[in-house]
């Protein structure tokens, strides 16, 4: 337990990144559900598999029943590319991106669990900048980050899971503006700095039965509270109150076992943004996956291998600014598992493109 704990405490020591979106200017596009790296390989599905010892707790009802204590965490690596065209000259750029989305552990205590889990919940990061004719250039900057702690209780009574959960929200939305130019010995800079914080509560359950299991779960509303500071090369404004709504958020998940070695995994998310915000449609994203889990002892070791492969789809619930069109995405993944000697430890590998 000693070495989970230096473990975890050097883990929140790092700067958290987060993934790289063009429409970073117009909201959060970048969200974490809350699922782990196992998960994200088959469609970012799985909030009600109890099939295997680790899991990510999106859903706080959603742990395993053994007497063991579990640590789990990951990272997202990879490349954002782009494509834009301006004054019917088209460019394309690649951006790199790494992403801690999770760290988790969780204690049993007889029929009882307790858990902690933090993870970046929505973030948005993108910079531009174009070269003028006159040797002007123009820079833009948005960076902003949604972080999210879970305190998690669950109690297990047969084939019932229930789970409570206290959140904590905490983050910043920075938007930086530059402007350099020959003729200016000044460069102009302005920006706009926004910080805010609040806690809420999610409730989780979720029924097994011999081979299948049902879960749902929903976070409550909450209006996240902060400050809103302006500033330029010249003068800081004074600090106003500023306030960030997170809408009621819901899901539904089921898992089940066709055959020894495979698994099905269906979830559907559903976010109510249109409550807190007129402007907005409601959040959806349905992920499916599927699993191959071979039984131990292989002849031949590639065939111990789990995998996994899924998909899925998400409306993201704030509109293009350009020209007003809706925002939809869609990822296939796959994914992998390399067993370690000791019967819980294993490392997941998830591989997507969106």
């Amino acid at each position: 337990m000693k070495k989970l704990m230096t473990l975890g405490l050097a883990i929140l020591a790092f700067s958290l990144w987060a993934g790289n979106s063009i429409f970073s200017y117009y909201g959060y596009p970048v969200q974490f559900y809350g699922r782990d790296v196992y998960s994200m390989g088959m469609g970012d599905s799985g909030a009600s598999d109890i099939f295997r010892y680790n899991t990510g707790y999106t859903n706080p009802a959603q742990t395993n029943r053994d007497n063991k204590s579990l640590f789990g965490t990951g990272i997202i690596a990879g490349y954002t590319n782009y494509k834009s065209e301006y004054q019917g000259t088209e460019r394309s750029f690649r951006d790199d991106a790494l992403d801690f989305p999770y760290f988790s552990v969780s204690v049993p205590v007889k029929k009882h669990r307790i858990g902690f889990q933090y993870n970046s919940y929505a973030s948005g990061v993108v910079n531009n900048q174009y070269a003028y004719p006159d040797s002007t250039i123009e820079r833009q900057e948005s960076d902003k980050y949604i972080f999210r702690t879970d305190l998690i209780y669950t109690f297990s009574y047969k084939n019932l899971n229930l789970g409570i959960s206290g959140n904590y929200y905490f983050g910043h939305d920075k938007r930086t503006f530059e402007q350099t130019s020959a003729t200016n010995t000044v460069p102009t800079r302005e920006s706009l700095l926004r910080s805010f914080k609040n806690p809420t509560l999610s409730f989780g359950a979720l029924s097994s039965f011999d081979k299948h299991s049902v879960g749902m779960h929903l976070t409550l509303p909450v209006t996240l509270e902060g400050e809103s500071k302006r500033s330029s090369t010249h003068t800081t404004e004074p600090a106003e109150d500023y306030t960030l709504d997170l809408p009621l958020q819901y899901a539904v998940s089921y898992t089940a076992l066709p055959m020894p070695q495979l698994k099905v995994a269906v979830d559907a998310n559903y976010e109510m943004y249109s409550e807190v915000d007129e402007s907005y449609r409601d959040g959806i994203k349905l992920g499916l996956g599927l699993a191959y889990e071979p039984e131990k002892g292989q002849k031949y070791w590639y065939r111990g291998i789990p995998l996994r492969a899924g998909l899925w789809y998400r409306q993201l619930p704030f509109k293009d600014a350009r020209n007003n069109a809706d925002i939809d995405e869609m990822a296939y993944t796959m994914g992998f598992t390399l067993p370690l000697k000791n019967e819980v430890s294993r490392v997941d590998f998830a591989l997507q493109y969106s």
